[in-house]
């Protein structure tokens, strides 16, 4: 089977990172993997660095990667007409779009290969009259969440499968984590975008330390990239953590900044299913979140970490606090992380996937 999935460009985002292990996946299981990418990574602000690294990682594993290089122009006609002659050259089997901007460019697309779309978030980009366009090209919807397929229930009419997301098998801890680093690390992981709500970890901070009291305070690492990168810094500067809140950038090494974290915190107002919080479980890292969808499904509070309220810094810095100051309660929640990323393989998610493909070949 040919298999051809669609992203907006190659970057360390979590929806990004799924396709690049799935293409992996899809290889090992003996079937032909093509990535297509939309955009370049420059034209949309992404580190071209990092899309480097990611397309040699899929032409090492085994797949192909093709980008239209689209740039930010929204002429639809012009992708369209691209659109066509990739899926005339590439002749797939099956076509997954894991951006729904890609589905517009499919309408009468030459060949008979259906249509899949995944929506990455628990929020809508587009207008919901959209889904009326999409039953007409989609043959199946990807719900990567308990949340996205009930948003997919309410507006359209083809098969939705719940398929949820899944860390690579480079993030696995061997047993875990009994103790706190003499000097504590938090990492978050995420591109800087409203969503993420990193002007609330930066709060967090503060009310850390007005709570250390000149004591030493956590390490707040985060990676990512994005237009706000420089204002965040400036943010933390305004409030007097800069020295304790470090914005790294978009980063290759995540797996190695897991092992040497303590805590993860996820301090989003809304996701899909979060792939680097499955990374951060699956390294043994007890999880701060706020309790918003998409974590919820998760995180268990009190099993594999804490879930507070959003918009809340104080409760955020209370459930750090606790986490890192209760040795047996870290211990479990460590332990309980590892043994809930088992459920999300990614062995599991591309056989879910290949499943899905077969059936709506032969329908």
């Amino acid at each position: 089977m040919h298999i051809v999935s669609i992203l907006t460009s190659l970057t360390s985002g979590g929806a990004e990172m799924l396709v690049v292990n799935l293409s992996k996946e899809y290889v090992a299981n003996g079937h032909r993997s093509t990535v297509v990418s939309l955009v370049d990574a420059h034209s949309v602000g992404n580190s071209p660095e990092m899309e480097a690294v990611l397309r040699q990682r899929i032409i090492d594993e085994g797949g192909e990667h093709i980008s239209l290089q689209l740039g930010t122009s929204r002429n639809p006609l012009n992708g369209w007409r691209k659109m066509r002659h990739l899926v005339r050259d590439l002749k797939p089997d099956v076509i997954h779009a894991h951006t729904a901007r890609a589905l517009l460019m499919m309408l009468a697309h030459p060949g008979k290969a259906p249509v899949v779309l995944t929506h990455h978030n628990s929020k809508l980009s587009f207008p919901v009259a959209m889904f009326r366009l999409f039953d007409q090209i989609a043959s199946a919807y990807v719900a990567i969440s308990k949340e996205t397929e009930t948003l997919f229930a309410q507006h359209v009419k083809r098969p939705i499968a719940y398929i949820p997301n899944a860390a690579s098998k480079s993030f696995s801890a061997s047993a875990p984590r009994a103790v706190v680093g003499a000097s504590p690390q938090i990492l978050s992981v995420g591109a800087i975008s409203a969503q993420k709500h990193y002007d609330l970890l930066v709060e967090v901070a503060v009310a850390l330390k007005n709570k250390a009291g000149g004591n030493a305070m956590p390490k707040f690492q985060i990676a990512g990239n994005g237009v706000d990168l420089e204002n965040m810094r400036t943010l933390a500067q305004e409030r007097g953590v800069a020295d304790h809140v470090h914005f790294l950038g978009e980063r290759s090494d995540i797996a190695q900044l897991m092992q040497s974290s303590d805590l993860y915190l996820n301090t989003s107002r809304y996701e899909g299913m979060p792939v680097a919080l499955l990374e951060a479980m699956a390294s043994g890292l007890p999880i701060i979140a706020t309790k918003v969808a998409g974590n919820t499904e998760l995180v268990g509070h009190l099993e594999n970490g804490l879930l507070c309220p959003l918009d809340d810094p104080e409760s955020l810095a209370e459930a750090i606090s606790k986490l890192l100051g209760d040795t047996e309660f870290y211990g479990q929640c460590s332990a309980s992380a590892i043994m809930r990323s088992k459920s999300f393989s990614i062995e599991t998610t591309c056989a879910n996937h290949l499943a899905l493909y077969q059936k709506i070949c032969a329908s």
